[in-house]
């Protein structure tokens, strides 16, 4: 029986002289560098481990083939990789199927060989790529007791020139492994260290001798009381020094590790010792440990068995692995028979007609049957038989099994898969088109075509410049390159069959289909979302025009209005002075009505013109350095009245830390005066009102809060818009335009600060705002 392995020799051990095919030989006339003969072929074949050593693991190309059939029996890894074919491809095939030339020339060449007493053959093979190399080929026949087989070695003419070059460089590299060992010597006496200079790169010393001290300060702590007892026992009990130890590099603080042995000679009382960086050769180690590691578990999870069928007895033998994967006990006697009623009834009808196929007419098969185990479960296994031939008649069948169960479920989910992802892509209401590199259509779903107008067919005829409008041929080229390796989401516009424009959507992502490099785009129809979108943009720019138009009338109206009105308030002042005569008290009353309707007409036209400035663009703020303090107490004085007259407690709380700022005095006290007024006005008698002023590292936050009747929630979004009162009831009771907050707030936010409030019905309010001290803005 022959078993198939994956495990591959070093490059030392690949060098077998083996005889010419003209000459028999047994199996003990193939030897290596390894200097051992090979057994027996029976022993070879039979035992395991040997048929791995001398033929599967090796590094050279070798092939073993049926001596009647020239049929591929079995071929190690280094033939696979170096052919390109997989194990299963390449022992389905004859040797004249990689052999470029005809057997009349090959039996010139051999005659040629022996002419020129060369023991190989210069031919040309086949790979699997088409590719043709000329290759030398050592052939010869391995008798056992059973069978014959001709196994041939191939080596590839141009890769054998590299031989002598590895060779020089392993020479090359012996002597540099010499090279990196160091020399060291301490002298017990004076404590002297003295390092070669291999020792010191290897400790990152600088100084060729060095103290004890130093050189037991460079092995990790831990190390040291094993080296101290190991150097002790040199000395006193004459047992070798031979440690390994880590060290931490003196020049890098890497950390290698360390091999050293040394000798103690008493006459000198000195040690001498060497020693060698072996950080890499551990590293190297762990792996080789790691991967053969692996090796024995891919070898215990690869669920492939061999297994023989004899023509003259009707028996069957088989390895361990394909009674486990049949699960029959591993004594089971077995037949025919029996395993046929293990497969299902389809799969049992394809086994009995490739019986057929193989035993009567000698064609070798690969199938993938479905298998019913004798403990009821359900597996795939791939079969695959290869007869043997004598005299015309096939003698023997021998082949593999193996479990397919993962496999064949990954092919079956990922089919459905596919079919899902097919249905998917046909029922999308988006639009998707498969492209290649070079922009034309591999594939579009039906709501692509439909999108476009062209049927499935004409679709598949085209590329993408012929209906993109929006960018030239260069760009989208350009595009495609971005987007094989990022992907991308861009908008564009397509031009449909019959001429008209849409609107799209593009989403595309490089994939991988069959090898090919293409792009996956998803495309949504999105004229109507732009019609909407420009429909609300000349909404936009409409109301932006009748905002601009109102705003301009009312600054216009307001200069107007305010040229009689100033000429109203004057000569009601002129009036209420006496200037113009003395006024009896009825007349004083009535004059005084006008004039405070005049001054509160033209804080109202003041704060639209302010406004208006401001949504213009027109409003400047002018910077300049003030004591916060100060335009407090100056507001609180002026606004001190009314709180007065109202019977409400005034507070005033200021950061001592607090001094100077750089800001719009006039607009900062505009700020202050428009939130103390309105707290007052809104606070009821016996309430109070605070003003808190704090330092905030580089801002300043002023705080003014009452105990008056509070805002509710769903006031709060209306709180800060222009001409909006509250509640219409209190626009009776409390006048204001209900442009003060809303000014305060944009002055606020022109100054680069921010301004909130919090507030509960009947227990009060607290607005706040912050603004930057503003020394950037000094010259």
């Amino acid at each position: 029986m022959i078993n198939r392995h994956d495990k591959c020799l070093h490059d030392e051990d690949m060098c077998i002289h083996i005889k010419n095919i003209s000459n028999s030989a047994d199996v003990s006339q193939i030897s290596g560098l390894l200097g051992e003969s090979i057994p027996d072929a029976d022993l070879l074949l039979n035992n395991e481990d040997l048929y791995k050593f001398f033929f599967a693991e090796n590094n050279v190309v070798m092939l073993l083939a049926d001596s009647d059939s020239s049929y591929i029996l079995d071929a190690n890894k280094a033939a696979c990789n170096y052919y390109g074919w997989t194990l299963e491809e390449i022992t389905g095939k004859k040797m004249d199927q990689i052999n470029v030339f005809s057997s009349e020339y090959i039996k010139i060449e051999s005659k040629k060989a022996e002419s020129e007493n060369r023991d190989y053959l210069l031919l040309k093979h086949f790979l699997a790529n088409g590719e043709i190399r000329d290759v030398k080929v050592y052939s010869g026949t391995i008798r056992s007791e059973s069978c014959t087989f001709i196994y041939h070695i191939v080596y590839d003419v141009i890769e054998n020139e590299f031989v002598d070059n590895k060779l020089k460089k392993m020479q090359l590299s012996a002597i540099q492994r010499l090279k990196d060992i160091g020399k060291w010597e301490v002298d017990l006496a004076s404590g002297k260290v003295v390092l070669s200079e291999t020792t010191r790169r290897i400790y990152g010393l600088e100084n060729k001798i060095v103290t004890r001290d130093q050189v037991r300060n460079i092995p990790l702590s831990h190390y040291v009381p094993m080296l101290d007892k190991a150097r002790d026992d040199l000395i006193t009990r004459n047992i070798p020094y031979d440690v390994q130890f880590k060290i931490k590099r003196q020049n890098d603080d890497s950390i290698r590790i360390i091999h050293s042995v040394a000798e103690y000679y008493p006459e000198k009382n000195i040690i001498i010792g060497v020693l060698q960086d072996i950080t890499e050769f551990k590293r190297t180690k762990t792996k080789l440990r790691e991967r053969k590691s692996l090796l024995n578990q891919v070898g215990k999870i690869a669920h492939v068995g061999a297994w023989e069928y004899d023509m003259a007895t009707g028996s069957i033998t088989w390895t361990n692995e394909v009674a486990r994967i049949h699960e029959v006990d591993l004594n089971t006697t077995v037949n025919v028979e029996l395993l046929l009623e293990l497969y299902s009834s389809t799969s049992r009808k394809v086994l009995k007609d490739a019986m057929v196929k193989v035993l009567e007419m000698g064609y070798a098969e690969d199938l993938e049957l479905e298998l019913l185990t004798a403990k009821g479960n359900h597996k795939w296994v791939r079969i695959i038989a290869q007869p043997k031939m004598a005299d015309g008649k096939v003698v023997k069948v021998t082949g593999s099994l193996q479990d397919i169960t993962e496999q064949k479920q990954a092919e079956i989910k990922i089919s459905e898969e596919a079919r899902w992802r097919r249905l998917l892509m046909e029922q999308s209401s988006d639009g998707i088109v498969i492209i290649d590199q070079d922009g034309r259509v591999i594939e579009a779903n039906p709501r692509y075509a439909d999108m476009l107008g062209y049927s499935h067919e004409e679709m598949q005829m085209l590329s993408i410049w012929e209906w993109d409008v929006y960018h030239t041929r260069e760009q989208i080229k350009e595009m495609l390159q971005i987007t094989d390796k990022n992907g991308s989401l861009y908008e564009s516009q397509l031009q449909c069959k019959d001429g008209s424009i849409i609107d799209v959507e593009i989403n595309a992502n490089p994939a991988t289909f069959g090898g090919r490099r293409m792009l996956f785009c998803v495309c949504r129809d999105i004229s109507l979302r732009k019609k909407v979108e420009r429909e609300l943009l000349a909404a936009k720019i409409a109301a932006e025009n009748a905002n601009k138009v109102k705003s301009e009338f009312l600054a216009t109206m307001s200069h107007e209005l305010r040229t009689p009105l100033t000429a109203i308030i004057g000569f009601s002042d002129v009036l209420l002075e006496g200037i113009a005569g003395d006024l009896n008290q009825k007349q004083t009353n009535y004059v005084g009505h006008v004039s405070n309707a005049g001054k509160h007409l033209l804080e109202l036209i003041n704060d639209i013109l302010d406004i208006s400035k401001i949504e213009a663009g027109e409003c400047e703020l002018i910077y300049g350095q003030f004591e916060v303090s100060d335009v407090i107490y100056g507001v609180v004085s002026v606004l001190k009245p009314l709180s007065d007259k109202n019977k409400i407690n005034l507070c005033i709380d200021i950061d001592p830390e607090l001094k100077m700022i750089v800001a719009d005095r006039t607009k900062f006290k505009q700020i202050l005066a428009n939130l103390l007024s309105n707290a007052i006005k809104f606070t009821p008698e016996q309430g109070s009102v605070s003003v808190r002023a704090i330092s905030q590292d580089d801002s300043i936050q002023i705080s003014v809060q009452d105990t008056g009747i509070g805002i509710a929630v769903n006031d709060m979004d209306k709180l800060f818009q222009p001409f909006k009162q509250l509640n219409p009831c209190l626009n009776r009771k409390y006048e204001g335009t209900g442009l003060g907050l809303a000014l305060s707030k944009k002055f606020v936010e022109m100054h680069g600060g921010s301004m909130w409030v919090e507030s509960k019905v009947n227990e009060g309010s607290i607005f706040m705002f912050t603004i930057p001290q503003g020394s950037e803005f000094l010259d």
